[in-house]
């Protein structure tokens, strides 16, 4: 008889299909990414960091693995609760064809009181979801919690020395929503039991379900029948990509030519359909007139942790560790080249150096008191800018004169003043880049995104690479190098377009 975790429950409320494939044919998933991996490895360090906010507990899973581990951990958890044990991490939960574990059972006063964390920092619906199955368990297995609450990261958290996990954390009262949820709870689990006792898979549509609340990890399989430019890869659709696919319009170049697009759509389906460029002399010109020399082209690389690692700093606060920076004159040609990359030592053990503060001192020292500072979508940098004012008052002042003369480049792409086809829906650097300047890459480097230069830095602050910092210290500066560069190459065939 097939078995309901609090997984799969999700994934079948999401779509019954994907459901059958986390079952039967999970050899279709898409695999996961580093960055995905690397929201799991936060999720077991919030976890670990909630059980503080309720210590002196057992773990109903301790020490255990193989195809047992969650038959022994459900023993573990009936016997602990008959004994009168007051807190239990992974207590675990069964009954015929459901099951469910909880982050923390909790027993205070004659209640017993459910406890589920999340790496969050807001009552998400589909965590209400999640809740009202695991009550759904609980009460089937005999246990069901006087209280449910829901933990997540309170987002106004500042740290100040060791993280205060009483105060990192905030505790949300979801009883009443999960009990009104559960005649729901009780009739999907049972739709769903029955779907994968008949062993069929649905025939299910593709539809906006296919990405919310997440996008599905079969996405890719499902859209197998569709062509290679497809409707949902047009730019900003806001439900025009579902619009059409409704009407039988696949592919990018069956769009009618009366059908109502916005400028930057109509000018990707022209380009797939003709292989038109577009560039809109006037707005390049007058874009390029208001940037001054000497010009600095700017970009951060940060991290944003859900717990946050250095002192003055929120949780999912951007906190910038690294810069690259091209000065050039007027015309594009390179004068200096400069970069900072922090310490990670420097956010590790604090009572060294404030990297923040060496950051805004080596900028000092990089970027002369006149010219233009371009950034390709500029309102991450002054926004990290911002916050750094706010936290270094006697810096205010020069960071304000910084932010007064940012220079969006991000502005001539997106607003379709310069297109060509090779852009396809996006106007991000890593799509106008190789449309403009083919031989322009970033394949042959061994950090080559910014998710992977930030997820990595990370792990250095954590203790890891310390067999190979000096390379891995290279590899950041030659990425966040290659990105400044990208847009000095951009700013010249703005200037090079025949006047």
């Amino acid at each position: 008889m097939p078995t309901l975790s609090k997984s799969k429950f999700v994934s079948g409320c999401q779509c019954s299909k994907k459901l059958f494939f986390d079952v039967f044919r999970d050899d279709l998933k898409t695999p996961v990414s580093e960055q995905q991996q690397a929201l799991f490895d936060t999720g077991h360090l919030v976890g670990s960091l909630a059980q503080q906010v309720y210590p002196g507990g057992s773990d109903a899973t301790q020490g255990l693995n193989g195809n047992d581990k969650w038959a022994i951990a459900i023993q573990r958890t009936n016997d602990w609760i008959k004994g009168g044990l007051t807190t239990i991490y992974e207590a675990a939960f069964s009954s015929p064809g459901v099951f469910a574990a909880l982050d923390i059972l909790h027993h205070h006063q004659g209640e017993r009181y459910a406890i589920e964390v999340k790496s969050s920092t807001s009552v998400k619906e589909y965590h209400v979801t999640d809740a009202s199955f695991q009550y759904f368990v609980m009460k089937a297995a005999g246990y069901a919690p006087d209280k449910f609450y829901l933990m997540h990261i309170n987002n106004m958290y500042m740290k100040k020395g060791p993280i205060n996990p009483q105060k990192l954390f905030v505790l949300q009262d979801i009883t009443q929503q999960v009990l009104d949820n559960q005649s729901q709870i009780q009739e999907k689990s049972r739709e769903l039991l029955q779907m994968l006792q008949r062993k069929q898979e649905p025939t299910i549509e593709i539809g906006p379900h296919c990405s919310s609340p997440f996008s599905c990890n079969y996405l890719n399989h499902c859209r197998s029948h569709l062509p290679e430019q497809h409707v949902f890869e047009l730019y900003n659709p806001k439900g025009k990509d579902w619009e059409l696919y409704r009407q039988g319009i696949l592919s990018l170049a069956d769009v009618p030519d009366d059908e109502p697009l916005n400028k930057r759509q109509e000018l990707q389906i022209r380009g797939v359909k003709y292989n038109e460029n577009h560039i809109d002399k006037d707005q390049v010109v007058q874009f390029l007139s208001g940037i001054k020399g000497p010009v600095y082209f700017f970009d951060f690389e940060t991290i944003n942790p859900a717990v946050p690692v250095l002192n003055g700093t929120r949780p999912f606060e951007q906190v910038p560790f690294q810069y690259s920076l091209h000065q050039t004159d007027v015309d594009g040609n390179i004068v200096k080249s400069a970069a900072f990359l922090a310490d990670p030592a420097d956010f590790s053990d604090q009572s060294l150096n404030d990297p923040r503060w060496l950051l805004i001192q080596q900028i000092k020292k990089d970027i002369g008191p006149e010219g233009s500072i371009i950034a390709y979508n500029a309102s991450f940098e002054i926004n990290i800018l911002k916050r750094l004012a706010e936290s270094y008052p006697d810096e205010q002042s020069f960071i304000e004169s910084l932010i007064n003369r940012f220079v969006d480049l991000l502005q001539p792409f997106k607003n379709g003043w310069y297109y060509l086809p090779a852009m396809g829906a996006s106007a991000s650097i890593k799509s106008v880049l190789p449309a403009i300047s083919p031989e322009f890459s970033y394949q042959d480097l061994p950090i080559n995104n910014g998710g992977v230069a930030s997820e990595t830095f990370h792990v250095m602050i954590k203790g890891g690479y310390a067999d190979k910092t000096d390379e891995i210290r290279s590899n950041l500066l030659q990425y966040c190098d290659r990105d400044t560069e990208g847009m000095v190459v951009l700013y010249r065939a703005l200037r090079d377009i025949p006047q």
